[in-house]
């Protein structure tokens, strides 16, 4: 493999950046070169009079050599965050899923209730992802999870406000929750205990 100075070259690099691309450089050097291309699979050669010439092609080369190592540093990063992600057992923000409850309501408007094991006193951990849902203007109003019996909303969850197009939040349920049919969200235009008009429902 070319050394990183003849692929990349470090003009018009940030110090961090090119430690980020000589880092990813040295992954693909370790990893060594992919396996052949299959014979049907390669490309009929270029007539010369189509071929680029020497100052294009070179340039081309390197822009498509850039483009490529960014390319695997994002998967590396997306792929090292996931995995550090799914494994920080013992950390606050460590949270492994025992159940998937998907929601879903008017076009645009959908969301998803991870449900993880219950603690040692009952409660039932909650990972809430909502998406599409209008923020609200009014400083007191919000939104409300529910369980629900025969349809209808019965016992609160949790309360939220949303953010931008996705919103994340973690509530707690102590009820058992075989006594319950599904899950709602409801739109609460102020403080009430009165459920208002569902938004999500399983």
């Amino acid at each position: 493999m070319a050394s990183f100075d003849d692929l990349i070259g470090t003009e018009g690099l940030t110090p961090e950046d090119e430690l980020k691309l000589r880092r990813v450089h040295d992954l693909l050097v370790q990893a060594g070169p992919p396996p052949d291309l299959s014979p049907v699979l390669e490309l009929p050669p270029v007539p010369a009079e189509q071929a680029d010439p020497p100052e294009v092609a070179y340039l081309l080369r390197r822009r498509r050599g850039l483009a490529a190592v960014l390319a695997i540093a994002a998967a590396l990063a997306a792929f090292v965050g996931g995995y550090a992600f799914g494994h920080s057992k013992g950390k606050p923000e460590a949270f492994t899923a025992v159940r998937t409850v998907p929601m879903h309501g008017a076009p645009g408007a959908h969301g998803v209730i991870l449900i993880a094991d219950k603690d040692a006193v009952g409660n039932w951990p909650m990972l809430v992802e909502v998406r599409g849902l209008p923020q609200q203007a009014n400083r007191d109003a919000y939104y409300e999870l529910w369980l629900t019996s025969r349809g209808k909303p019965v016992a609160p969850c949790g309360s939220f406000r949303v953010h931008g197009k996705t919103t994340r939040v973690r509530l707690t349920v102590p009820y058992k929750l075989k006594g319950f049919d599904g899950w709602v969200v409801t739109s609460q235009p102020r403080e009430t205990h009165s459920p208002g008009d569902v938004v999500l429902s399983t």
